[in-house]
């Protein structure tokens, strides 16, 4: 077990509590920070320190490093390391894809004997807007959803819309689950849809929204940290969400993730990556399609 050596500076990062610190993140969640993030990585553990009392970087080193997996801390950490930028309809096309695409290929299958469901995981859905925008979108595409002027119903005629929402931050999950959003969060959202899918809020509410229930009970947000040897996931998906969290991960941890990952696709299933995250190395199973879009070989894995 290494043990640092006490630096007086109070919370200043130098180059090896960096090091010895980024080891552990990479160790627990797959996360990889560049050399030159250390003072990111100083501002975002401070409060830490002085949630326990401590002086510098090195006393918390020590610290976390005795700690078991499971440890609260170290979920504390965890919650201070990840990025969260996340909006409603952020990067449009995939779900213009998931809608105009997606939604009339599952509707094909069902002429064919095929069920009436979709299903869609975010596996890195943050504070939620990933994933409601996701069901939004299938509710839109998928007539048999909105039964009118009384509101969103969906009956045992209609399809089965299920979303499947996942992260490795608990603060971010529990803001998620909530469902309420700042109302200039809704600045990407067409006016009619805000009309439908939102509910304003009112007295010491007022300047908030929340996602209608009708829409919130299609999702289901669950912890998961894709280091896990298991993932608690069930049956297969039509489509799969991944984006903007590939970026935060070397290259032997993206490929282990994304192979485990896809078997998770149903066939010909459908993989969507950030605008700026490409994967030419897994072309062997994913055909990729166009604006980081992918698709599971015919072949499977």
């Amino acid at each position: 077990m290494q043990t640092l050596a006490i630096d007086n500076s109070i919370y200043s990062m130098g180059l090896r509590e960096f090091k010895a610190l980024r080891s552990i993140i990479h160790e627990h969640t797959g996360i990889w920070l560049r050399d030159g993030k250390q003072i990111m990585l100083a501002s975002r553990l401070t409060r830490r320190l002085r949630h326990h009392g401590m002086n510098n970087f090195a006393e918390y080193y020590n610290y976390v490093q005795t700690l078991p997996g499971d440890d609260e801390e170290l979920r504390e950490m965890i919650n201070c390391v990840t990025t969260n930028k996340t909006s409603f309809f952020r990067e449009r096309h995939h779900f213009e894809y998931l809608a105009n695409t997606v939604v009339p290929e599952a509707q094909s299958a069902v002429l064919r004997g095929g069920p009436r469901s979709i299903r869609v995981w975010s596996a890195a859905s943050s504070t939620g807007e990933e994933a409601y925008t996701i069901a939004i979108t299938l509710l839109e595409a998928l007539p048999s959803g909105n039964t009118g002027a009384s509101g969103l119903h969906l009956t045992s005629n209609s399809w089965k819309i299920e979303v499947v929402a996942s992260d490795i931050d608990t603060k971010v999950l529990d803001t998620a689950a909530r469902a309420i959003y700042h109302e200039d969060s809704l600045t990407g959202v067409a006016t009619p849809l805000k009309k439908k899918y939102f509910l304003c809020g009112q007295d010491d509410m007022h300047g908030q929204v929340k996602v209608k229930p009708e829409v919130a009970r299609l999702v289901r947000f669950f912890h998961l940290n894709l280091m896990d040897a298991s993932w608690p996931l069930e049956g297969l998906f039509d489509v799969i969400f991944f984006r903007n969290a590939l970026i935060y991960f070397n290259r032997d941890t993206q490929e282990i993730f994304l192979r485990k990952m896809v078997r998770f696709l149903k066939p010909r299933g459908y993989l969507f990556l950030g605008n700026a995250e490409h994967i030419p190395w897994l072309h062997d199973i994913l055909e990729p399609l166009n604006k980081t879009m992918y698709r599971l070989r015919s072949a499977g894995l």
